[in-house]
């Protein structure tokens, strides 16, 4: 899936934000992502993501 602007902006989020960056990697996905108006695609391609580090999510989100 090629990222779209809301995946952009939630990666972004990220890097700006260390708090944000936290709980999207550690365990508090499913609320950020509930927060955000993303299509039910954009929220399954982030919710199957598997990665320690915001590159590694970042990438996965761009192969997948």
């Amino acid at each position: 899936m090629m990222p779209t602007r809301k995946i952009d902006e939630m990666v972004w989020m990220a890097l700006t934000d260390a708090r944000f960056c936290e709980r999207l990697l550690n365990g508090q996905r499913r609320e950020i992502v509930a927060t955000l108006s993303l299509t039910e695609a954009e929220r399954q391609a982030v919710m199957a993501v598997e990665a320690d580090t915001l590159e590694d999510f970042a990438g996965a989100l761009c192969q997948s």
